[in-house]
């Protein structure tokens, strides 16, 4: 079963072109990052930023979540 799409008005639009602004915004970041540190793949960040969250001592992810919020 389908269910009908509302149709997206202006403000949605905006919304949305927003949102894409600061993904690529972000991409750009992370690529900036990954360049500076020579970093060749998102496995490879992953690999280092799990075990640093699983250490920490709730003071990071608090940073992280405080930044991101």
């Amino acid at each position: 079963m389908t269910e009908a799409i509302e149709k997206l008005d202006r403000e949605d639009v905006m919304r949305i072109a927003e949102g894409l602004k600061l993904i690529e915004e972000g991409v750009e970041t992370i690529q900036a990052v990954m360049r500076k540190k020579k970093i060749k793949s998102i496995k490879d960040i992953a690999s280092e930023l799990i075990p640093v969250f699983k250490s920490d001592d709730d003071t990071l992810s608090e940073s992280v979540i405080t930044r991101l919020g």
